[in-house]
């Protein structure tokens, strides 16, 4: 499993709002359309997801 961080696009600082444990993208952006209860089509709208890094602060972890 990965950690998967994600933000809002439209967010300029690009700040982490949460976390999810994925095994690749697509699962990940199935979890977080899961959490915020909206469809894949529009988290892959409002959200960009990327594979963490280690330096990255915790903000929230969720696991699916």
């Amino acid at each position: 499993m990965n950690t998967y961080t994600y933000s809002y696009k439209t967010d300029s600082k690009k700040e982490i709002i949460g976390r999810v444990q994925a095994m690749d993208l697509f699962e990940a952006q199935i979890n977080v359309s899961s959490i915020k209860h909206i469809s894949i089509t529009n988290t892959m709208q409002i959200f960009e997801i990327k594979k963490a890094v280690k330096d990255e602060k915790n903000v929230r972890t969720y696991q699916n």
